[in-house]
């Protein structure tokens, strides 16, 4: 295998692992938006059902926030200068 040939494999796997993490961030906003919508169409005070979707909310909120970290974290550092 030449050199190029090596990087172009460490880089299509790098760039899967970047789609698929990419993929699961955008179901997981698409997911908290339906309960943000489910919960402003919800009349009158806050029922347990409300604090529930408050909660799921925050939870889906913690794991988006981890996995734009994994995301960050898969982004190769530049390369040195020739």
């Amino acid at each position: 295998m030449s050199a190029i040939s090596e990087f172009a494999t460490k880089v299509t796997a790098h760039n899967a692992k970047i789609e698929a993490a990419v993929n699961g961030l955008t179901e997981d906003v698409q997911a908290v938006k339906a309960k943000i919508e489910e919960l402003q169409n919800t009349p009158g005070i806050i029922t347990p059902e409300d604090q529930a979707l408050l909660d799921g909310i925050e939870g889906a909120a913690a794991s988006i926030s981890a996995k734009l970290e994994a995301l960050d974290g898969l982004t190769p550092p530049p390369a040195p200068p020739a």
